[in-house]
């Protein structure tokens, strides 16, 4: 099996919640229970939390949380994990799995099984990703919800904020069955180390501009 180590961007100019990752409601920063969550994994060697904010540093300094520090000039979690994973000195060959620092319920399970994913895909340089059904309306109905539409081969075709697939007669679930619901994409990814330095230096799309999703970035460019 492949190394695995958990990274967790974590910036504090969130747009729908700033500073969301320090939330403390619980009387523990909200990123730190990512950590916690995700070191109940059976698959990662270690987790680390990669922030351009010396306050998250600090914030999850208290219990032993290994953090690095990475440029303020990062567009998406994607390059900030890149960064992150040469500050570490990652081999080509480990697998640096992008955990999103505002999901303290990720299950473990599903870390262990997006990383599994991966691994028995060795044609998938550039990552695994998880999605689920829709059970909620609202969620297909909401822009703040990320949408993803699968080929046949489970491979993404697209990923939108829009409602997709739209079910244009209402009949789709009778007539198709369950491959055409509506599946709510969460953003947890597993990339090999090697292709994140591609990443980077993948020129930003149209697509990725306009929807604000740099996953499309990569199929943008093939």
């Amino acid at each position: 099996m492949s190394e695995a180590v958990g990274i967790i961007p974590a910036r504090l100019a969130s747009e729908r919640f700033p500073r969301k990752v320090l939330a403390s409601d619980t009387g523990k920063p909200l990123v730190q229970h990512v950590v916690e969550q995700a070191q109940r994994s059976k698959r990662l060697s270690r987790i680390v939390i990669a922030t351009d904010a010396q306050e998250v540093a600090q914030a999850c300094a208290p219990y032993g949380t290994q953090v690095v520090m990475t440029s303020p000039e990062h567009r998406n979690g994607t390059s900030r994990l890149a960064e992150a994973a040469d500050i570490l000195g990652l081999g080509d060959d480990v697998i640096a799995v992008n955990v999103q620092g505002d999901e303290p319920e990720i299950e473990p399970g599903v870390i262990d099984a997006a990383i599994a994913a991966l691994e028995d895909a060795p044609g998938a340089v550039v990552a695994s990703t998880v999605a689920a059904p829709c059970v909620d309306h609202r969620d297909w109905q909401s822009p703040n919800v990320v949408k993803v539409v699968r080929r046949a081969d489970g491979r993404a075709m697209y990923f939108s904020r829009a409602r997709m697939p739209c079910d244009r007669d209402g009949d789709a679930q009778t007539r198709v069955g369950q491959g055409s619901a509506p599946l709510r994409h969460i953003g947890l990814y597993c990339y090999r180390r090697a292709f994140l330095r591609t990443f980077v230096e993948l020129v930003p799309t149209p697509l990725e501009l306009t929807e604000r999703l740099e996953q499309l970035r990569v199929l943008e460019h093939g």
